[in-house]
């Protein structure tokens, strides 16, 4: 069962280890003794590896995992719902540790962390989505729900200002010896500016220029802040950056 807890204190562990299995939830808070921040993250084998100084975001969302009808009514306390998926596959784990949300028709406004879900060739098709906890409010087919990644489960190198930053990799991560570990999301780090640069103390977001790197910060409408520049950013260079994201 979900239920609030406190952030992992990594005094007893290493952020700078990779692990082979799973040991915390995916995007589970790690704090150091100094207060920087870092999300648990998996990346899987068949992936490109990480690398260091550059930043990741989550997956792009699916258009055709959203606004979706379920293909049969579901009971209150059921843990299981099977929505008909658009004609876009979907990968084993995809959604793992990810949401179902209710889009429209009741339960509209719910929400419910997936623990496991079908696999989908093609799509097009119904899909068994098991839930961490049993609805609250029944469904019918009317109902319309989307299915939204986990931004820690397998975040892809940045390259669109519109993706959920997930954090910066703090060193080269082999992902075909080591599938879990630590992204880093607040305190000093360093990372790739893209090619415009940024001046000393400006707000940096990702760059819509060069992927795995930032850019300025000018939008606040359409861009996330993920740090402010501690060195003036010579582009194409890695440089320093206090980040926010957390």
């Amino acid at each position: 069962m979900h239920r609030l807890t406190g952030p992992a204190v990594l005094s007893g562990v290493d952020m700078y280890s990779e692990e082979d299995t799973q040991m915390h939830a995916m995007g589970a808070l790690g704090i150091a003794e100094n207060g920087d921040m870092y999300r648990y993250t998996r990346i899987i084998s068949s992936g490109t590896d990480l690398v260091a100084g550059k930043l990741y975001v989550s997956l792009s969302r699916e258009g055709n995992h959203q606004n979706i009808a379920l293909s049969a009514a579901a009971s209150v306390g059921d843990t299981s719902v099977e929505p008909t998926v658009g004609a876009t596959a979907v990968d084993a784990n995809e959604y793992d540790e990810g949401w179902l949300i209710f889009n429209d028709v009741s339960p509209e406004g719910e929400f419910y962390k997936v623990v496991s879900h079908d696999t989908s060739t093609g799509g097009s098709e119904a899909i068994t989505v098991n839930l961490e906890r049993g609805l609250k409010t029944a469904a019918t087919t009317s109902s319309e729900v989307e299915l939204v990644r986990n931004p820690w489960n397998n975040p892809a190198i940045s390259q669109l200002v519109a993706e959920r930053p997930a954090g910066v990799a703090v060193q080269d991560w082999d992902v075909s010896v080591a599938n879990y570990g630590w992204l880093k999301t607040r305190g000093m780090a360093s990372v790739l500016v893209d090619d415009s640069g940024i001046t000393v103390g400006l707000k940096a977001t990702i760059s819509n220029q060069a992927n795995g790197a930032v850019g300025l910060y000018s939008d606040v409408d359409v861009e996330f802040e993920v740090g402010q520049m501690m060195a003036t950013g010579t582009s194409t260079e890695y440089n320093s950056i206090y980040l926010t994201i957390d």
